[in-house]
């Protein structure tokens, strides 16, 4: 019933908002000082909750990324204007995960001048921190039953590597094996089984897939993977466009053109993804079923 209740208090706030055009509340006199001189608005990623009806997006103004929740294309019939939504962080914040139960958010932070990795409510309470360590520690992502997360950091060998820990942040390990120079965004197989990782290696950007016990395998060059609802799927990007590879044929087909970042609903209806070049972007979600695009935010 707790956790029902939070579900209906965040999307009532969100809708508010949404109507409104804008923040939940008002930013201080010296913030909006500063948003005079914003020359960023740039969001890197949006991210579904385990419902499919709301997304915590990474969203860049004036060089501080932000956690903001915007609702999904089912929710609210209305655009969400540059730089609205519900903040539910200061920053600077980035690369958000949902646990299964939606209960909590993990990211990535550098609040306390290094980046480690946190978890809050999804409306930015009850925040706790969950890595403490010289490393560099980011890009967490839950695992399917919330159990564990899967992260990358330098703390093992001074490369940034796939790990794994506890969801409280105990038990940390690497994954061993890993090839390449560096990992990046891993997101878990809705099985539970893999985990899809962008591989950097000497010739570019790769999409490998691995488990926990250390298996590795290349599945295609891209970037930014993101598990289909149907465990066999990877979503990535190459070239500006975004592409669905498939892991157990090694085939590879086009999905759409200028757009990064993919990521895929839980229930297979939606792919979010961006559109845009730096210093500006806006978020889009193209419905799977009826095969038409959808902008969340004002372009």
């Amino acid at each position: 019933m707790r956790s029902a209740l939070k579900h209906c208090a965040w999307i009532c706030t969100l809708a508010v908002v949404a109507a409104c055009g804008g923040q939940a509340e008002a930013p201080p006199a010296d913030e909006a000082e500063a948003q005079d001189e914003v020359v960023a608005d740039f969001i890197h990623e949006g991210v579904w909750s385990p419902r499919g009806d709301r997304l915590m997006v990474t969203w860049e103004q004036g060089g501080r990324s932000r956690l903001y929740g915007v609702l999904s294309p089912d929710t609210t019939d209305s655009v969400q204007e540059p730089g609205s939504g519900l903040r539910v962080s200061d920053g600077p914040d980035g690369g958000a995960t949902w646990s299964p139960n939606a209960d909590w958010v993990a990211f990535a932070s550098m609040r306390d001048g290094q980046s480690e990795i946190y978890r809050m409510r999804p409306d930015g309470m009850e925040l706790v921190r969950l890595t403490n360590d010289e490393a560099y520690d980011a890009d967490p992502t839950y695992s399917p039953d919330g159990r564990r997360i899967a992260f990358v950091s330098t703390r093992t060998d001074g490369a940034a590597r796939l790990h794994l820990m506890d969801a409280d942040g105990g038990n940390v390990e690497m994954v061993s094996g890993g090839p390449g120079i560096a990992h990046s965004k891993p997101e878990w197989e809705p099985g539970g089984g893999r985990i899809a990782v962008q591989v950097t290696m000497d010739d570019g950007e790769y999409v490998f897939v691995a488990t926990p016990e250390g298996g590795w395998g290349r599945v295609k060059g891209g970037a930014s993977p993101s598990w289909g609802f149907n465990g066999d799927d990877i979503y990535l990007e190459r070239n500006d466009s975004v592409l669905v590879a498939r892991v157990s044929t090694g085939s590879l087909r086009f999905l759409l053109a200028n757009g990064s970042a993919p990521r895929a609903s839980k229930d297979g209806r939606w792919i979010s993804f961006v559109r845009g070049q730096y210093p500006t972007s806006s978020l889009f979600a193209l419905d799977l079923v009826t095969g038409a695009e959808h902008p969340i935010t004002r372009e």
